[in-house]
């Protein structure tokens, strides 16, 4: 461990806070690499033991007396984790539930719609989730507006905490290239958001307006010419800032339903913290967002002209990605610690005074 990690634990684990912390998420997922790896990786740091999930014995979750004063989960919510929470909650442990999406609003073209059973589906598992978010000491979330729904449906401990970078992510240089490169990083739950939008017909008039313009695009696939657009199906999400660090312009395309308004921001931070500019639509998580963090919103209709906008003045587009860098550094995951600590140290503290 060095310096900065041991002065971390003695701030975070002083006498009587440190905590023994038990987990479970979806492995390998950018939501729980954000929402549950991240955070509880910092908290190792700060002098709390975690115990990460492919390390403890899951027949203590289900069956033994817990060892733990806190149980993490990220993104499970279904009637056997219901149970679980309650059986932590019945031994004193405060639990900490976390949702970054509204199960509630799926788009029917998505896979998961399918899977969570249909609109009765969606359905039963929202209302489980109210139940599970009711039954833990603590519901985080990134999204206000999630946090929002699930205050007004009677959970009375929920508290926002939006997604950040990871530290490392920060200090790697840029590549350099000949050209504009604009780059999208999105997966296939955002098909309908590019067809909505004409992103696809958008990206192929520019390219047969502007020689020098490249698209790369990470994830879902996009309908454009092989000579001018490279396609990563998948990296994974460790190596993804990295991947991006080759985007001049980052492209944040919403529709405006009511899954998209309780997304994270956290593709502008990852944007930001690979030293590009980006633009996104003024939905959601990006409604206030804007130059200070080094971007701009674009309206339905005014995506080509932006872009080109951007794709020809160089000195517009290194103002912006200056600005994004410096935006990116007070969005990593080692200064939003705090934040994570203070709310999981205030349910531990309901739950042992209840």
């Amino acid at each position: 461990m060095g310096v900065g990690a041991s002065r971390r634990a003695r701030t975070g684990a002083r006498a009587g806070r440190a905590l023994r912390i038990a987990a479970k998420y979806l492995d390998g997922t950018a939501n729980a690499y954000y929402r549950a790896m991240l955070p509880l990786r910092e908290l190792e740091r700060r002098g709390h033991r975690v115990l990460w999930p492919a390390l403890h014995d899951e027949d203590e979750l289900l069956f033994g007396t817990p060892t733990f004063d806190v149980f993490v989960m990220h993104h499970f919510f279904r009637d056997e984790e219901l149970e679980l929470v309650r059986r932590l909650a019945r031994h004193g442990v405060a639990v900490v539930w976390d949702k970054d999406d509204d199960i509630s609003a799926t788009p029917r073209r998505v896979p998961a719609y399918k899977s969570y059973g249909g609109r009765r589906g969606l359905k039963h598992s929202f209302a489980r989730s109210v139940e599970i978010a009711a039954s833990a000491s603590l519901m985080t979330t990134p999204s206000a507006h999630l946090a929002a729904r699930y205050r007004e449906l009677g959970v009375e401990h929920v508290e926002v905490i939006e997604n950040h970078v990871a530290p490392e992510d920060l200090a790697q240089a840029r590549p350099r290239h000949q050209g504009v490169v604009i780059g999208i990083t999105a997966a296939g739950e955002h098909a309908e958001d590019f067809k909505a939008l004409r992103i696809d017909r958008v990206l192929r008039r520019l390219l047969r307006a502007h020689e020098g313009v490249r698209v790369v695009t990470i994830g879902w696939g996009h309908d454009l010419p092989a000579s001018r657009h490279v396609h990563h199906p998948y990296v994974p999400i460790e190596k993804l800032v990295a991947m991006e660090r080759e985007f001049d312009i980052g492209l944040a395309p919403l529709a405006d339903t009511a899954f998209n308004r309780a997304r994270s921001n956290v593709k502008l931070k990852e944007y930001a913290a690979a030293g590009a500019m980006w633009l996104a639509s003024p939905v959601g998580p990006y409604i206030e967002m804007g130059e200070s963090e080094g971007g701009v919103l674009v309206a339905d209709d005014d995506w080509y002209a932006t872009l080109e906008r951007y794709v020809l003045d160089f000195r517009a587009r290194a103002r912006l990605a200056e600005r994004a860098r410096a935006w990116a550094q007070q969005q990593s995951a080692d200064r939003a610690v705090q934040q994570w600590e203070t709310a999981i140290l205030r349910a531990v503290a309901r739950k042992r005074a209840s």
